[in-house]
């Protein structure tokens, strides 16, 4: 979640606040609860201590709604989000010690040390060949929960121009700070590769190079590493595949021959956006091990299509409507996934410049009755004023 301004002990404080860390400093030490003032009377947020010795402010859960929805701290209605289906137990919030409890349908250790590939997990809307613990994060939820988190699926005109690999990067890391699996940090185990710098090259090298040193086999344990980043190139290698990712050029993640096959059976839509639209980021999320030679190997893995602006989406007629509503100016949060299936209704947008948060719903190009029955459902009882949009229908 983006920096906000908030109020503490009656004073305003925003995010270029000289002392604005002192302040919060404070307020943490002694408990105290900064209010947000998107509402009068302002809503309580918490103080949250990262790992740098630096602090965030966070809403308090189960808030998000209640914000102002041009509020950095408003979260969507959670029956509008995949993150609504997953209830408490996957995403457990401990606000008193600011941090977040996550339970993932992946591991990020071994038993023993000789790394095998494994089915992908968290597949996307493409007929996934795995079923996902309702409970648990797939790897594809806990991409979709990090973004939503960091805020990079909300939109607002001033952003325009504004993002690119070094902004987003930054926001992932501060969402994956306080987020914990089983006693493990997340962040200990997530690379998110840095933009390359000829200045600050052998600087970079070295913190990913102790970063590797980290997962190296013991007798009984193979550490795993997790990486968010962009895929520049698949390429054929003497053993399957291999994935180059910018920023880390120089150290490709290998993909075994099934994994591959796997890969261009589930994500079809997304490596042809890939193949076929310059415009296009392609972003990946994988656990991999590191051999005995230093290669990567990968062993679960999720993509995700985001457009020019790092907006995610799903397929065509999403792509189009993200960019119809930035090109004219709307403030929007696109919906996401986690680990619900195509076959599942769930809103493609929700426009938050509306006097009530409107959500709007594509009607699919092809549509059994069984999904025409839930999107019936849960037009009739949308709590929400909603659109529903046919793309394919004739504009005469």
């Amino acid at each position: 979640m983006a920096q906000v301004a908030f109020i503490l002990n009656d004073q305003l404080v925003p995010t270029d606040h000289p002392e604005r860390q002192a302040l919060l400093a404070s307020a943490y030490r002694t408990r105290t609860r900064p209010l947000c003032g998107c509402k009068d009377p302002g809503l309580p947020l918490y103080v949250s201590k990262v790992d740098d010795g630096s602090f965030l402010v966070k809403r308090m859960p189960f808030t998000g709604p209640q914000h102002d929805p041009k509020c950095d701290c408003y979260e969507i209605p959670p029956e509008l989000s995949g993150r609504g289906a997953l209830g408490q137990k996957a995403i457990e919030e401990d606000q008193d010690g600011g941090i977040t409890k996550l339970r993932l349908d992946f591991s990020l250790s071994k038993r023993g040390t000789a790394p095998i590939a494994q089915p992908i997990k968290g597949q996307s809307t493409q007929a996934p060949t795995t079923k996902s613990d309702p409970a648990k994060l797939s790897v594809r939820s806990l991409l979709h929960f990090l973004y939503e988190d960091a805020g990079l699926n909300r939109w607002s005109p001033r952003m325009a121009g504004k993002r690119n690999w070094f902004v987003v990067r930054k926001y992932l890391l501060e969402a994956a700070e306080g987020k914990m699996s089983g006693r493990k940090a997340i962040v200990d185990s997530l690379l998110i590769p840095e933009p390359f710098s000829v200045e600050h090259k052998d600087d970079i090298l070295r913190r990913r190079a102790r970063f590797f040193s980290d997962l190296k086999a013991t007798a009984n344990n193979q550490p795993m590493g997790l990486m968010i980043g962009e895929v520049k190139a698949f390429e054929p290698a003497r053993f399957g595949h291999r994935m180059i990712i910018k920023h880390m050029p120089d150290v490709p993640i290998y993909l075994a021959d099934d994994i591959y096959r796997r890969m261009g059976k589930n994500y079809g839509t997304e490596l042809a956006f890939f193949a076929e639209d310059a415009q296009i980021h392609l972003l990946c999320i994988t656990t991999f091990t590191r051999s005995a030679t230093g290669n990567l190997q990968a062993d679960t893995l999720s993509l995700m299509t985001v457009d020019a602006q790092w907006l995610p989406f799903e397929n065509r007629e999403e792509l189009d409507l993200v960019e119809k509503y930035r090109a004219t100016g709307r403030y929007f949060t696109k919906c996401l996934r986690y680990n619900l299936k195509s076959t599942e209704v769930l809103a493609s947008i929700l426009l938050t410049d509306t006097e009530t948060p409107t959500a709007v719903y594509l009607y699919p190009d092809v549509c059994d009755p069984a999904y025409q029955e839930k999107l019936d459902w849960v037009l009739t009882n949308s709590e929400l004023p909603y659109e529903l949009i046919n793309p394919n229908a004739s504009s005469a």
